[in-house]
């Protein structure tokens, strides 16, 4: 099953679209937020622009909308902005299109400079990719 981008679909209860995102979120998404338990869970349904040559979500776009899911539970977390040192990830099962895909992250720790997260893709109950990364905090006149 292939879906066109301009395909209609129904949001998840309790859903809404994210917005204040920059570019390249805007162009690969739409991605939806909701808070559950004192956490966001961001989610997106991956439509043919998302899809490799054998017809699965591209890797490299879990691994950007991992990215963003991160990023969003270090500022929902912390109130600081921050960008990417380092992501370790990994891929455990594939993702097909018009599938609903959830991230459910947590922030482990953080120091002044630093924060420490992680989280998983998950389709239905099934985890499908795994990360953990290292942000750095902006210093207000960086961000």
């Amino acid at each position: 099953m292939t879906l066109k981008s301009e395909t209609a679909f129904e949001i998840p209860d309790g859903f809404t679209e994210a917005v204040g995102r920059g570019e390249f979120a805007t162009r690969n998404g739409p991605f939806y937020e909701k808070e559950e338990g004192g956490q966001i869970i961001r989610a997106f349904r991956p439509d043919n622009r998302h899809l490799n040559g054998l017809g699965y979500v591209h890797g490299g776009m879990l691994m950007s909308f991992a990215d963003s899911a991160l990023a969003r539970t270090v500022f929902h977390g912390s109130r600081k902005r921050g960008v990417t040192l380092k992501m370790n990830s990994e891929f455990l099962m594939p993702a097909r299109p018009g599938e609903w895909v959830e991230a459910h992250c947590e922030l482990v720790r953080e120091t002044r400079s630093l924060a420490f997260v992680r989280g998983e893709l998950k389709v239905k109950n099934r985890a499908i990719f795994k990360a953990d990364a290292i942000f750095h905090f902006l210093r207000e006149k960086e961000g």
